[in-house]
């Protein structure tokens, strides 16, 4: 039996009213339904239960209604951000007797699920039981509401939106978010039971009983009547069109826009329709058609009115699932009523779940539309306090320990125990090799390019964002001197490179025929032929380097073997070199709060600056704090140009900014999730940014 916090109980006594006290929900609100019954208090007893709440529970939460707003967001003071004398991380592993596993059954049914349990100060019965946000979030549904506090999270499920959401305690445990749930399993009344890996939940079963369709000026909101409080998923995969389907995909005849790309999204519930609802006798409703499938399997087809697309719901065993096919770029909000238990899909092309949640102290998880022009776009971005806060360290990650290789943002950063992360620089697909600057604690594992814009921090928070050479001298005993054009890089050009043990254990040819010069100890010691480009494995010595010229054996002659070597290095600007970190990509969008892109200054050409696409950035605040933001596209099209992507970046507070690999690439990692990412493949990327959250 899951017991109930004391001051939960004392909240649900002080939200408890009579019918007497009911009023219907204002037709005008935008997210009204029609008929639904709301609680309200007189103004004494809101303020006494308010002012109650917040002390019991010692937070503040902000608006619950992700509303859309297209105005700038307000600056938040940094040292708010920062909360003194609480460690996210230690706090959790200092609890002792903690056990985990990663199945849940939910009335039977099985699901992977990571969860844990302890008992507060070893008293076996007051058990808590946290689930990771991933997967309250992913696997349940839960909708987590704004908050200034780092040690909670408040969320509703199948709550009142007008009542006090629940305010769920944030444990860190090996350095994984979880939420203690157990107000949430006290308020629906589950009963929890462990079985080794399995955590056992038991709640009342749950059907849909009926469903209805709205049209609004909005767009189109489905509402779905249910008995009980069914977990339910959320997921989208792209819809491929074939040329029968779509004959003129470029839309080049006629006066028609080509068509969207269209996505299938799919809500599940762990619930079946009822006899009724299937035979259509309790919902014989307009755009609402019956159907019969295979056996053991009802459909009832739906016809969105409004916006023109179309969906189907079936149910089959103890579940069911709607899916509607609608634009790629759109992101239907999915929420939950209750009095009675409701699940709404609200559908419409500009709608964006707005977030202000202060996550772990010193990192804030903000979702907003942002207007530029006449185009608004959904922005998500993350708020970054380093300067002030000790716990939280940024560090280069790459998909594999040594430079080639690629891999999904997420799986980068679950592998090194990053909590946040953004993919970073470029690289090249086919050899899978960066093409930027990637500097570790100050070893170059890959030079700047072509003077491109790059950011450089430190450990004690201190950041700028730039254009960055790195120029390379060799210099023979002889009195010969050679330019180095690149170091560690996959990036090719006629002229001499440089490999070191940086780079990883051996180096493969990029180009055919390159020669190749081993240094070891300061002194040349061989000459070696490559052949066909990535054919030929040379090692790099430990105690030395490798020389490769390419289309430049004319310079063989000057290096011969025995000849002592030395190596000049110079940073361009110098104030670059005094940083241990450094990642490159660009171009470089805002200085000194203007915009300054240069496509000729980094050897872009115009078409990269125009085009539009799905963009990834990082920028600087005046006071400091950095801003990561991913943008996939506008509400009625593609994503940002640079230069939107620059101004977007101004209204996100920042004064310096710098533009990272985008399109394909775009992934913003958070907590174990990709957010807000379109339904398509996961991409494979070669380097990111990693947030790593450490003990104070």
């Amino acid at each position: 039996m899951v017991r109930k916090h004391p001051e939960i109980m004392l909240l649900s006594l002080l939200l408890h009213t009579g019918e007497g006290d009911r009023l219907i929900q204002t037709p005008d609100s935008p997210f009204s339904i029609p008929g639904k019954p709301r609680t309200y208090f007189p103004g004494f007893a809101v303020s006494v239960v308010c002012a109650m709440a917040l002390s019991l529970m010692g937070s503040a939460v902000g608006n619950a209604n992700p509303v859309v707003s297209s105005s700038g967001p307000e600056v938040m003071s940094t040292d708010s951000d920062i909360q003194k004398g609480f460690s996210p991380v230690a706090q959790g592993d200092r609890n002792s007797g903690f056990r985990q596993g990663t199945e849940l059954s939910w009335n039977g049914q099985g699901r992977s699920l990571d969860w844990i349990a302890w008992s507060p100060e070893g008293n076996p019965t007051q058990m808590r039981y946290g689930f990771t946000e991933t997967d309250l979030m992913q696997q349940m549904g839960v909708e987590f509401l704004n908050t200034d506090d780092a040690r909670i999270q408040p969320v509703r499920w199948f709550s009142d939106p007008e009542s006090q959401p629940l305010n769920l305690p944030v444990i860190w445990r090996q350095g994984r978010r979880y939420l203690d749930i157990t107000p949430l399993a006290a308020e629906m009344g589950w009963q929890l039971r462990e079985s080794g890996q399995i955590l056992e939940v038991t709640s009342s079963g749950a059907t849909v009983a009926g469903i209805e369709q709205q049209a609004e000026p909005w767009g189109d909101r489905i509402v779905l009547d249910l008995n009980g409080t069914p977990l339910f998923t959320v997921s989208s995969t792209p819809i491929e069109r074939t040329q029968e389907e779509d004959p003129d995909p470029d839309g080049v005849q006629g006066d028609r826009p080509p068509a969207l790309p269209l996505q299938e999204f799919v809500i599940t519930l762990d619930a079946n329709l009822t006899p009724e609802l299937l035979n259509a006798r309790a919902v014989a409703k307009e755009n609402l058609t019956p159907a019969t499938d295979s056996a053991g399997e009802r459909t009832i087809a739906l016809t969105l009115g409004q916006t023109g697309f179309s969906g189907l719901m079936d149910t089959s065993g103890d579940r069911t699932t709607l899916r509607l096919q609608i634009p790629q770029m759109w992101r239907p909000r999915v929420w939950t009523d209750r009095n009675p238990n409701r699940l709404i899909i609200d559908i419409q092309p500009d709608v964006v779940t707005e977030r202000n949640i202060l996550w772990a102290s010193g990192v804030r998880w903000r979702q907003q539309l942002i207007e530029v022009a006449d185009s608004r776009f959904p922005v998500v971005w993350l708020e970054l306090n380093h300067r002030n806060a000790s716990n939280t360290v940024l560090k280069p990650i790459t998909a594999n320990p040594g430079l080639p290789g690629l891999a999904p943002l997420s799986q980068i950063a679950d592998r090194l125990g990053a909590n946040a992360a953004v993919n970073a620089g470029f690289f090249n697909r086919n050899n899978q090799l960066p093409l930027g600057a990637i500097r570790e604690n100050g070893r170059w594992l890959s030079s700047p390019i072509l003077n491109r814009g790059a950011i450089a921090w430190n450990d004690s928070g201190s950041a700028i964002i730039g254009r960055l050479s790195l120029e390379e001298t060799l210099t023979t005993a002889q009195g010969e001197s050679l330019p180095i054009l690149f170091l560690n890089s996959g990036f090719v050009k006629a002229g001499i490179s440089r490999y070191t043990p940086d780079w990883g254990e051996s180096y493969t040819t990029l180009i055919d025929n390159e020669n190749i010069v081993v240094v070891e100890g300061g002194r040349i010691t061989q000459h070696l032929q490559g052949e066909k480009a990535g054919e030929s494995t040379f090692a790099i010595p430990e105690t030395g380097f490798l020389l490769t010229l390419r289309s430049f054996a004319s310079a063989l002659p000057r290096l011969p073997i025995g000849t002592s070597v030395l190596i000049n290095r110079v940073t361009v600007p110098s104030y670059f070199e005094v940083y241990p970190h450094i990642l490159g990509a660009g171009p470089v969008l805002l200085r000194n709060n203007g915009i300054v892109l240069d496509p000729e200054a980094e050897q872009f050409n115009q078409n990269f600056i125009e085009g539009k696409a799905s963009r990834s950035a990082i920028g600087q605040t005046e006071d400091g704090r950095l801003v990561i933001a991913i943008v996939h596209h506008r509400t009625n099209g593609p994503g940002p140009t640079l230069t939107e992507m620059a101004q977007i970046m101004q209204q996100l507070g920042s004064v310096n900014a710098l533009n990272l690999d985008g399109g394909g690439s775009t992934t913003l990692f958070l907590g174990g999730q990709l957010l807000e990412h379109p339904p398509r493949i996961i991409p494979r990327i070669h380097n990111g940014l990693g947030i790593f959250l450490q003990s104070e």
